[in-house]
C-alpha cells in the first residue's frame, strides 16, 4: 500500500466527486451538471443507528405504532442490514413515464448495495455512478464508508483511496448521501423518520402486493423558485416493516421535453438483517481491488 499526503490531479478528482455528491443533494445543481443518482441507491440505501419502538395512544388497542416499527426495521440493534436497491427517474402526471430528451439517461436502472450497523453507526456503500470529468462521463465503481469519525471513500479506475478523520456523524460531509433521497436514499427516509416527516397513510398496493404506507414531505429548491414541498411516499411491508419502495416527486423541476413531475423511483430488491460477527463486520469496510495508494486528510 502506497501511503501519500499530496497528489494535487487526484484531489481535484476527489473534490469533484464530492461536488457532485453535493448536486445530488441539491437537485438544480444536479441538473446543470449530470451527477451520481443514487444507485446508490445508491446507492441502494439507509442510514443506521439505534431506535426504540414506540407504543400509539390510548384507543389503538396497544398496537405498534407503524412508523416507530418501520424505523426500527432500518436499525436493530446487533445486527448488520444489508440493503441492495435499485433507482430509476420517471415522470408521473404526464404524457409518458419515460424520459427523453437530454435526461434520458436517468431511466436507466441503477444498482446500489449497502452494510450498515448501529451502536455505533458504521455503513458502507457499494456502487456504479456516473462519473463526470473533464474527458466526459464514465462508469465509476465506488465505495463510501463511514465509522468512528473516519470518512473513506474509494474509486476503483484510480486505485485511490481518500481518508478523512475527525468526521462528526451529523456532518456535511458524512451527509453527502443525504439530499432529496439523493445517493444513499435510505439513509435520507431514516433520518425523515427520526424527525416526525413520515406517517402513516394506511394500506396500500405496490406491484400488487400489500404495503403499509407513509407519506410526507422533503422541502426541495426547483431552480429560479421559492423551495417547495416535495411528496415522499415510503412503503413497507405489512408483517415485518421491512423497506419495499420508496418515491419522492420533484415538483417544480422541469426536463426539457418531458411533461409531468420528475420523480425519484427507488426498489428494495434486498432487505435482510445479518447476525453481527467477524463476517458481517468485514462487510462494513472498504474492499480495495488492489492495494490502493492512499491520500488522508
Amino acid at each position: 500500500m502506497t501511503e501519500t499526503r499530496d497528489d494535487t490531479g487526484y484531489e481535484r478528482l476527489l473534490e469533484d466527486f464530492g461536488q457532485m455528491l453535493q448536486e445530488a443533494e441539491a437537485r438544480p445543481a444536479r441538473r446543470r451538471r449530470r451527477s451520481p443518482r443514487a444507485a446508490v441507491a445508491a446507492l441502494a440505501l439507509a442510514g443506521i443507528v439505534a431506535g426504540t419502538l414506540l407504543l400509539t395512544g390510548a384507543g389503538s388497542g396497544g398496537r405498534l405504532d407503524v412508523v416507530a416499527q418501520a424505523k426500527a426495521a432500518l436499525e436493530p440493534v446487533g445486527q448488520v442490514v444489508h440493503l441492495v436497491t435499485t433507482s430509476h427517474m420517471e415522470m408521473r402526471g404526464g404524457s409518458q413515464a419515460e424520459i427523453v430528451g437530454p435526461e434520458a439517461e436517468d431511466n436507466t436502472p441503477r444498482v446500489a448495495e449497502r452494510w450498515s450497523a448501529s451502536e455505533p453507526t458504521r455503513w458502507r456503500i457499494a456502487a456504479t455512478v456516473p462519473f463526470v470529468t473533464a474527458d466526459g462521463a464514465h462508469p465509476e465503481a465506488t465505495q463510501l464508508a463511514y465509522a468512528g469519525g473516519t470518512e473513506e471513500l474509494y474509486l476503483q479506475s484510480l486505485n485511490r483511496l481518500q481518508i478523512t478523520s475527525g468526521v462528526s456523524e451529523g456532518s456535511t460531509r458524512v451527509s453527502l448521501h443525504d439530499g432529496a433521497l439523493g445517493a444513499d436514499p435510505v439513509a435520507r427516509i431514516h433520518s425523515m423518520l427520526e424527525a416526525g416527516q413520515l406517517h402513516n397513510a394506511g394500506s396500500g398496493t405496490v406491484d400488487g402486493h400489500a404495503v403499509e404506507r407513509l407519506l410526507g414531505d422533503e422541502l426541495g429548491s426547483p431552480p429560479g423558485g421559492s423551495p417547495v414541498p416535495w411528496p415522499v411516499e415510503y412503503d413497507v411491508d405489512p408483517s415485518t416493516y421491512a423497506p419495499v419502495r420508496l418515491t419522492v416527486e420533484e415538483v417544480g423541476m422541469h426536463f426539457p421535453g418531458n411533461t409531468g413531475t420528475p420523480t425519484q423511483v427507488v426498489e428494495v430488491d434486498t432487505y435482510e438483517q445479518l447476525p453481527f460477527n467477524e463476517t458481517t463486520l468485514a462487510l462494513l469496510s472498504i474492499h480495495p481491488a488492489a492495494s490502493p495508494v492512499v491520500v488522508r486528510r
